[in-house]
């Protein structure tokens, strides 16, 4: 049998679970997530589809690495918040949790900051030390890798937190409190409450859609619905005016967007390059966007590699 690593990469609508040997993803499983039930609930169902993982591959495991979406201390290996989302996750012992199911070592952080060790070691960021990221999906992760070292900060929230960095100061309020947040207008939990608050929502095909996310948005906009055009647009302004946030507050060579989103990364990435560089403050010389080459694998990488090599 082959010794695998997992990597758990947790979200807001999804789970993706991977089995990864020698930095490559050789099996995985895509399953809903459910954080209304609670993270405890959760992992009895990610044990269940590692445990089957294991035994399609002939696998055994050496470890289990968990990327979470939200603030977390590597370092006791635990969660400090969740954002309402997973409300037991801050009780739980995970590390015993893998212990108990595998007897193997156990390492978890930030879902956005996972991504972005991804996207630095086997993605779009490998030909540089100073990179960022930007994780559109349920919500907005962000994360920085500046001289060749993750930030992480003495709270460990540095860095992860650009999705509420402020694009308009008497905005939307965002779900984190704060006032007029890139998530407040350009994350799928935004979504609906936007589209419905619209006096162009009745006439809209957006109303006759079950479940509104960017996929809908795109598919609609792309058909000539002129609520889910305003939509697109307002997402793809309030991306590039967090992209500058980002570049002006880290300094890095590269940004790579990540997400389901890039998915439509031929609509997203030239319109988020026109609108940034022309107003970034790099007399340095020019900041190059990219899109993931991860995809959905980044975050599985990303814990997976930091487990390994402890970083």
């Amino acid at each position: 049998m082959e010794n695998y690593f997992a990597g758990i990469d947790l979200g807001g609508t999804r789970v993706k679970i991977g089995l990864v040997s020698g930095g490559v993803v050789v099996a995985k499983k895509d399953i809903a997530a459910s954080p209304e039930g609670g993270l405890a609930a959760g992992l009895q169902v990610v044990r269940e589809e590692i445990d089957a993982l294991l035994a399609a591959n002939g696998a055994v495991l050496s470890g289990a690495g968990l990327a979470f979406p939200g603030l977390v201390d590597p370092v006791r290996k635990k969660i400090l918040s969740t954002n309402k989302a997973y409300a037991d996750a801050r009780e739980l012992d995970l590390e015993a949790w893998a212990k108990d199911a595998w007897g193997v070592p156990f390492f978890m952080d930030n879902d956005a900051r996972m991504a972005a060790v991804g996207e630095w070691k086997y993605g779009a960021g490998r030909d540089t030390d100073d990179l960022v990221v930007m994780t559109i999906g349920t919500g907005i992760g962000t994360s920085a890798v500046i001289e060749g070292k993750l930030l992480r900060g003495r709270h460990f929230q540095a860095g992860i937190l650009g999705g509420h960095l402020s694009i308009k100061y008497d905005g939307r309020r965002c779900n984190c409190g704060n006032i007029g947040c890139v998530e407040a207008y350009g994350s799928t939990w935004c979504l609906e409450g936007i589209v419905k608050s619209s006096p162009d929502y009745a006439g809209s095909q957006l109303s006759k859609a079950g479940k509104v996310d960017m996929a809908v948005i795109f598919d609609a906009a792309g058909a000539g619905d002129k609520l889910a055009i305003q939509i697109r647009q307002q997402c793809l302004d309030s991306w590039s005016a967090g992209v500058i946030n980002l570049i002006h507050a880290y300094d890095p060579e590269v940004v790579v967007l990540g997400g389901g989103v890039m998915h439509r990364a031929e609509a997203v990435l030239p319109y988020v390059t026109e609108k940034v560089l022309p107003h970034v403050w790099c007399p340095w010389g020019k900041v190059q966007i990219r899109a993931t080459q991860l995809l959905s694998d980044a975050g599985i990488l990303g814990v997976v590699h930091c487990l390994q090599h402890k970083v």
